[in-house]
């Protein structure tokens, strides 16, 4: 995981998503973008760390 990714993991923690960070961690580690889903409202710069996470994971498919 990249450091982003790994700050995005410990902040939806900290925000008691730690379910959803342990999806979050496995999609991003297999290649794939991580949406937050069943209505999980978490802070917006909680949100933009998971978009610029996934913007990783595009990048990271661009260049392979």
């Amino acid at each position: 995981m990249t450091i982003r990714q790994l700050q995005a993991f410990w902040e939806l923690c900290r925000q008691g998503f730690p379910l959803q960070a342990e999806e979050a961690a496995e999609c991003w580690e297999q290649g794939e973008m991580y949406e937050l889903q069943g209505g999980v409202q978490v802070p917006r710069d909680v949100a933009n760390l998971v978009a610029q996470c996934n913007w990783e994971v595009r990048l990271q498919l661009r260049t392979a």
